[in-house]
């Protein structure tokens, strides 16, 4: 019978653990993010909407978005891996449960980015024009739901995307075809802006600010 009790203490106790490391991890700042890598990808949302106003002019909507889709693939499996090992850094044992935590944050947003590119591209090709401000949209919802986790100047780059994804569509809506700046601006001036707004929140920390 007391091993029983034992048994029941210890599960309990280690419940509780997991609840306090749940609670810490929600309202904990994540390090994880790298100024550089942002800037670099606005750099690149530059160099590939210049790409496409001088160089590939002519790919159609279609060639637009496997464009951009290419992009953002590449961009997000190379900064998944500098996150991971960032994190895995600053963090410590809470990287884990930190990671954990953020993914469950982003998976619903990058599905539902997954599966309205593959459903617009295979089923209904002629509203392909809706995906660059959709994607934006759901980049803005993303931010919003790991602001806890993030700097408090990101709540601006949240309210960015979520903005120019609503020009984005009412643009594209007027003729259906798609521009390199509707992809090109955004991505530039917010991921430009998120790089400046943590190497400031590093900086700050730095000087204990």
């Amino acid at each position: 019978m007391s091993e029983v009790v034992a048994v029941k203490d210890v599960d309990q106790a280690i419940s509780q653990i997991s609840s306090i490391r749940a609670q810490l991890v929600a309202n904990t700042r994540f390090l994880g993010l790298s100024p550089e890598f942002n800037l670099f990808m606005g750099a690149l949302a530059l160099a590939v909407a210049l790409l496409q106003s001088f160089w590939l002019p002519a790919t159609g909507n279609l060639g637009y978005v496997g464009i951009w889709s290419a992009v953002m693939m590449a961009t997000i499996s190379i900064s998944t891996l500098d996150v991971v090992s960032r994190a895995r850094k600053v963090h410590g044992r809470l990287a884990t449960t930190m990671l954990t935590s953020l993914l469950q944050k982003f998976a619903p947003f990058l599905l539902a980015m997954v599966l309205l590119t593959w459903v617009i591209c295979n089923f209904s090709v002629a509203n392909v024009w809706l995906l660059p401000g959709l994607w934006q949209l759901l980049l803005a919802l993303m931010g919003f739901a790991a602001l806890p986790n993030l700097p408090r100047g990101m709540i601006w780059i949240c309210g960015w995307y979520f903005v120019t994804g609503m020009v984005v569509l009412v643009a594209a809506a007027q003729t259906e075809v798609l521009a390199p700046w509707m992809m090109g601006v955004p991505f530039l001036v917010g991921q430009v802006a998120v790089g400046l707004i943590l190497a400031f929140d590093k900086a700050s920390e730095g000087r204990g600010v």
